[in-house]
């Protein structure tokens, strides 16, 4: 982990308030599911860092990209930000997910910008048959689905208003696909998330949800995004509190008390 001013080279809009962030940042080591903190203004307002998952890291080394979403003031002024100007990053942070022995069994389940931490995982497991399910609100986002298709992944989409695939929910189409012996890696809404642990334990797969905790520091000071979790016994009153940012954000998904999330 390193704190560092990174050079923008680019912040391209993609779609639906979507952008594409290029970043002139070495650092060694970043996994899928790996996050940076970026602190996008130089004085108090926005005072935190906002947290964005990796989505790549560019050729030999030389930089990141990060895929977000434009949705308050914070990634407001990141979206006005051009090729050439200074970010500070904090970063790799994370646990980032587990490399999988058996990739031909892997499910990939991305809600929205949850889409980030798979691209990675997406190149790497294509040839072996993982399949990647992507909820959309409507068929204008998917534009944000041309690299991942492009890597040849098996991709099926749901839209909200069934202007794409299948309408409904994500987890319509992982009902469909998840076996008992599938491993399912998740991001997106906590809503969806839960759900996709639900559909995972009934058919009996694994399932390891990356969350998206409101964070103020990324390395566990400042206990933010404590979430409530099973302790080793996993018995009735055996738990304990994991910080999204330092003991995840992977976790595994029968760890995790869901009703204690809202």
């Amino acid at each position: 982990m390193k704190n560092a001013s990174a050079t923008i080279l680019y912040n391209k809009p993609l779609t639906s308030g979507y952008y594409k962030l290029g970043l002139g940042w070495k650092n060694k080591g970043v996994r899928p599911g790996h996050f940076v903190m970026l602190r996008v203004s130089g004085g108090s307002d926005p005072l935190l860092r906002r947290a964005l998952g990796v989505y790549d890291v560019l050729r030999r080394g030389q930089g990141i990209e990060l895929i977000y979403k434009v949705v308050g003031k914070g990634t407001t002024i990141l979206s006005n930000m051009e090729k050439g100007e200074c970010l500070d990053v904090l970063g790799p942070l994370g646990n980032g997910f587990k490399k999988l022995k058996t990739p031909e069994k892997l499910i990939m389940v991305a809600g929205g910008v949850g889409l980030a931490p798979f691209f990675m995982l997406a190149k790497e497991h294509a040839k072996h048959g993982a399949k990647f399910l992507m909820g959309l609100r409507t068929k204008a986002e998917a534009k944000i689905l041309g690299d991942i298709k492009a890597t040849g992944i098996k991709v099926l989409c749901s839209t909200d208003d069934g202007t794409l695939g299948t309408r409904g929910f994500v987890t319509d189409l992982l009902k469909k696909e998840v076996k008992k012996d599938s491993i399912v890696y998740a991001c997106g809404p906590m809503g969806m998330l839960k759900s996709v642990a639900m559909v995972a334990k009934e058919a009996g797969a694994c399932c390891y949800v990356s969350l998206e905790g409101a964070m103020a520091c990324g390395i566990g000071v400042c206990l933010g995004c404590a979430v409530k979790t099973y302790g080793a016994s996993h018995k009735p009153g055996d738990t304990t509190y994991n910080m999204v940012c330092t003991d995840g954000p992977v976790f595994n998904s029968e760890d995790i008390l869901w009703d204690e999330l809202g």
